[in-house]
């Protein structure tokens, strides 16, 4: 099985860093293509991160934590 890194993505060209606030899903969930997976909240807005494979969801992250923009924050096992 292949195992997927998902990272905390770039939402606009001064982010730098995002504040995970909120999971969608649970560890060992199957999640699909475009499922509203976790929330992140950035200087100016706060935004839903959408599931980019189908899979079985693993936190990596934890809530109220603050990640620099690519930091490994979720696997998806396909």
């Amino acid at each position: 099985m292949a195992k997927i890194t998902l990272k905390v993505p770039k939402g606009a060209v001064s982010m730098q860093e995002g504040k995970l606030v909120e999971w969608f899903v649970n560890d060992g969930d199957p999640v699909s293509l475009g499922q509203a997976i976790y929330a992140i909240e950035t200087e100016k807005t706060t935004m839903e991160i959408e599931c980019p494979f189908e899979g079985t969801f693993k936190r990596l992250g934890e809530v109220g934590e603050t990640y620099k923009v690519g930091y490994p924050i979720a696997e998806i096992e396909q």
